[in-house]
């Protein structure tokens, strides 16, 4: 009943805080995606990237819900920034959503702005754009020297969807390949 007064960044919070503790709540989160599809249009980036990530990381699929906030994120580029770029990208690929304009749109402002993603950042982001088989050949092949040189700031499963992300899209990265394996 009070769901119907929350802020788009209240929505967020509680999603965020029942996945982050992995607790299922299905019927939670059911209403949650229906308070947010009827505030979508209140959400900053910060939220959409809030509640996909929350999403996708509690194994929630909300298409119609999904659907909303793609567009929205489009529309509000200019608030962007590699973080919410980078957790749209992984819980749209991790939820197999398909959202090929956002997708390319995400890729095409990470191609210009590599420099400041984090690597787990841009590992993520790689993998949710490989994921959905996006065309993303500036992309990869800019990442891979910046990648090469940080593999040491990435996980075992980090490590892994960048080397999926490669073969995925069929790109080569000796240079990155080479210092995966000897991490």
């Amino acid at each position: 009943q009070k769901v119907g007064q929350f802020k788009p960044q209240n929505l967020a919070n509680t999603v965020w805080a029942y996945a982050t503790v992995q607790h299922d709540a299905p019927a939670l989160f059911d209403t949650l995606a229906a308070e947010a599809m009827r505030q979508v249009g209140r959400f900053n980036s910060l939220d959409v990237a809030q509640v996909v990530w929350s999403f996708a990381e509690a194994r929630r699929s909300a298409p119609a819900l999904f659907d909303a906030l793609a567009g929205r994120f489009a529309s509000l580029r200019k608030q962007w920034t590699p973080k919410v770029c980078s957790d749209v990208a992984w819980g749209y690929a991790t939820l197999r959503h398909a959202a090929p304009e956002l997708y390319a749109t995400i890729a095409e402002f990470a191609a210009t702005r590599m420099g400041r993603f984090s690597a787990p950042g841009l590992a993520a982001l790689l993998w949710g754009v490989g994921k959905v088989g996006q065309e993303a050949a500036p992309l990869l092949d800019g990442a891979a020297p910046l990648l090469a040189a940080s593999v040491g700031a990435l996980s075992n499963v980090q490590l892994q969807q960048v080397a999926e992300a490669y073969v995925m899209a069929g790109r080569e990265a000796t240079e990155l390949f080479a210092a995966i394996t000897v991490e």
